[in-house]
């Protein structure tokens, strides 16, 4: 798992993450994507001016662009902070981000939301 105490962690454009059989990576098209043996989940963002994937210290999982936009996320911020945020590819290919030790944002329920208005 990516795990934040103090600052975002970024992973930017052609990022790839392989955990067991599963790796999730940053397209050059812009698209987040888990993949197994085929895809599993993507954002849909394809075709996006996205560069870079922050799992922010607010526990939430956001997409910017170069210019610093914010694109994408999953709107899973916790307004004042909080002392732990943890991003977690399960066995199934299921991404989830934890405050502590609750799931607050999951794959398996969610693309997460454009965001036309920050950007």
């Amino acid at each position: 798992s990516l795990q934040d105490n103090v600052a975002s962690k970024c992973l930017k454009m052609h990022t790839l993450i392989a955990i067991k059989c599963l790796c999730f990576c940053l397209q050059d098209d812009g698209n987040f994507v888990i993949y197994g043996w085929k895809p599993v989940w993507a954002s849909d963002t394809c075709g996006s001016d996205v560069f870079r994937l922050c799992m922010q210290a607010d526990c939430n999982l956001v997409m910017y662009n170069k210019a610093g936009g914010a694109k994408w996320q999953t709107n899973s911020h916790n307004p004042g902070g909080c002392n732990m945020c943890r991003l977690h590819l399960t066995n199934d290919g299921t991404l989830v981000v934890y405050k502590e030790s609750d799931e607050i944002w999951s794959s398996a329920n969610s693309r997460g939301e454009m965001n036309d208005v920050m950007t």
